[in-house]
């Protein structure tokens, strides 16, 4: 029996080596020297700010880098759910204002010194209750669990903020919390509305930026939430994710920075027209997908060639000041050498021998023959690398 289990071992070791190592005339690493960060499709970041400093208005921004768009009050006064804990099996919140309370369920805790801990299990979240590390309460188990808190649209009292750790520690002022089981794990939402507490919590470029960037941000932010919001997605209870798969959300951080957290607020305010509507980017009436990212390789990208679905308002401008390396001292210019298991792996191959740009995609050709390809922003995607604008060296 005993040599029965060590030949089984020896097999399972050889079949696992086998299938994850590549064969040895297999290349070891590919090296990439590219420009800018992100996507490249939409407004570029540090273009934007330029043409701000250069005395450009937010609109003229926004209409150079979406092209033929139009930017105009849209209904934005609605509540979005917001995702602040995806997969989790642990989360803790507590009390941090000297006022006002905490509600879990229709549990109250009104002492900052008290931590709430929810922890996944078969049977529902768990909810421990200590106070100074001391058990004072244990919650039933629960698949939904609805966290509020004082000085919001859902609690009245006085004003208190609150601070969430999903495996990070992030306060909130406003909305309210709502946890559910979703397979074997929990999901954590913020639920705020959209027009002002959501955009209060957007971070995507430095508060200290000119003033007419800001208000570039805000209503392009404002517009990827619209195209977004009411598309629920059950696998996260919510309408977008507050990290970069939609949109950086850091609850009350921005408005929170000392010096430049009153600018943040001013921009998003000073887009709002009225309780109801806020300056939005449109094509032929409809709010656009506003996509955007931190800089590019000279040009912008279009959507067709990043994903692969044409869309006329983004195509390719120019955006040179992305190629600065004083404007854009971390991704004007940058180098990064990836292991041929890395690269083969976003290939789904064992191995890969040579690589070959052409015409927007990236082809991988492995030891055996087998020819493959990818959409360059597919690449970096997979493999972490910062734009899709790259050479291979």
């Amino acid at each position: 029996m005993r040599m029965y289990k060590s030949a089984i071992a020896l097999i399972s070791v050889f079949i696992l080596f086998s299938v994850s190592t590549p064969p040895i005339n297999a290349a070891e690493s590919f090296t990439f020297n590219g420009n800018g960060f992100g996507h490249g499709v939409g407004l570029s970041q540090i273009g934007g700010k330029a043409m701000a400093l250069e005395g450009k208005s937010a609109e003229e921004i926004l209409k150079y880098y979406y092209t033929g768009v139009t930017v105009e009050p849209v209904s934005d006064w609605y509540d979005v759910r917001v995702n602040i804990g995806n997969k989790l099996a642990t989360a803790t919140i507590q009390l941090v204002s000297n006022t006002g309370f905490l509600k879990i369920n229709d549990y109250i805790i009104n002492e900052k010194l008290v931590v709430a801990q929810f922890k996944y299990t078969p049977t529902g979240i768990t909810t421990t209750i200590r106070k100074s590390k001391i058990v004072i309460a244990t919650l039933p188990a629960s698949n939904a669990i609805t966290i509020q808190w004082s000085g919001t649209r859902f609690l009245e009292g006085d004003t208190a903020v609150v601070a969430f750790n999903a495996g990070k520690t992030v306060r909130y002022q406003y909305g309210q919390m709502n946890l559910l089981v979703v397979g074997k794990s929990f999901e954590a939402t913020n639920t705020v509305r959209l027009k002002d507490e959501y955009l209060y919590g957007i971070s995507e470029v430095p508060s200290s930026w000119p003033k007419e960037m800001l208000r570039a941000q805000v209503m392009a932010a404002r517009t990827y939430a619209i195209s977004k919001a009411g598309i629920y997605r059950p696998s996260c209870d919510c309408d977008l994710f507050g990290n970069t798969k939609d949109q950086l959300f850091v609850g009350l951080g921005k408005l929170s920075e000392s010096k430049y957290g009153a600018l943040w607020k001013d921009a998003v305010d000073s887009t709002s027209v009225d309780e109801e509507n806020g300056l939005a980017i449109t094509y032929m009436g409809n709010p656009i997908s506003a996509y955007y990212s931190s800089s590019s390789g000279g040009f912008t990208e279009s959507s067709f060639n990043a994903f692969g679905t044409e869309i006329e308002y983004l195509q390719p401008v120019a955006d040179p000041v992305s190629l600065d390396p004083v404007r854009n001292p971390n991704y004007a210019s940058w180098t990064r050498t990836l292991s041929g298991l890395v690269v083969a792996r976003a290939f789904g191959l064992l191995d890969v021998q040579e690589l070959v740009i052409n015409d927007k995609r990236i082809e991988a050709t492995s030891l055996n023959g087998t020819k493959t390809s990818l959409r360059l922003e597919t690449f970096r995607s997979r493999t972490g690398l910062p734009s899709p604008f790259f050479k291979i060296i």
